[in-house]
């Protein structure tokens, strides 16, 4: 597999954990537009962990990949994954 494949596969890695993100969002909105407030503080600890998990992991493949490829340059610009609406509502309470 040479570097353009492996940028290709991380792109596409980058654009499914954006998807599930974006499906997580989704849920997360249906459950605050039924007014469940426990489930939607849960459901939003769910969706911050699986956020922090994708950048992490799109990170990782970004520095490996620069790694194996000598003439990147040192300093790419990490593209981080849409943090989405739901962490600008994150409930509050007990």
């Amino acid at each position: 597999m040479d570097d353009q494949e492996i940028r290709k596969s991380i792109v596409e890695v980058t654009r499914a954990i954006e998807n599930l993100n974006k499906a997580f969002e989704k849920r997360a909105a249906d459950l605050k537009q039924a007014g469940d407030t426990e489930g939607l503080q849960q459901w939003t600890k769910a969706c911050q962990a699986m956020r922090d998990s994708g950048n992490i992991y799109i990170t990782w493949a970004q520095h490996y990949a620069r790694l194996s490829d000598p003439t990147a340059p040192s300093e790419e610009e990490d593209g981080f994954l849409n943090e989405g609406a739901v962490w600008d509502e994150t409930p509050s309470g007990p």
